[in-house]
């Protein structure tokens, strides 16, 4: 198996971690659907929050943050596996969430997570390239950013 496959890999297992130790259960990690697929399904301990999450794991940010490569079309995958997901689950009741997380290290050097809530929405299914003012003025109300850092 190809390096970046075992990086993409191991980024997921430190999301995974990451929402455990957090407060979250996973329901599913790579969940898949005909062509679509989820990074990460979790759920809140009182069953309430369903959470979608798309991880991108960077051995670095040479090339920029791993969360700029969720273009459009990425985030409507998402949203459509989604709600494949919530149909094949009977999981209409719950409230639902599209959270991104960017793994940035490697096994070897110790890794950084950067947590967005609220990352994208079923809105952002409509939004076009040229509409950044809106979008930035929306990521600054939405988005809650965490950051946490872990060595070997």
């Amino acid at each position: 198996m190809a390096w970046k496959n075992d990086l993409g890999r191991w980024g997921e297992d430190c999301a995974a971690e990451y929402m455990e130790q957090h407060g979250w259960y996973i329901r599913h990690r790579n969940w898949q659907k005909k062509h679509h697929e989820l990074d990460l399904v979790c759920i809140d301990e009182n069953s309430t929050i369903l959470l979608f999450i798309e991880v991108k794991t960077r051995a670095s940010e040479i090339w920029g943050a791993p969360d700029e490569a969720i273009d459009l079309e990425k985030k409507n995958n998402t949203i459509r596996a989604a709600r494949a997901y919530i149909s094949d689950f009977h999981l209409q009741h719950l409230e639902i969430r599209y959270d991104t997380i960017s793994v940035i290290g490697t096994p070897e050097t110790g890794y950084e997570i950067k947590y967005k809530e609220n990352a994208f929405d079923v809105e952002s299914q409509y939004e076009y390239y040229n509409t950044w003012n809106r979008k930035k003025k929306t990521q600054k109300r939405f988005w809650n950013v965490g950051v946490w850092k872990k060595n070997p």
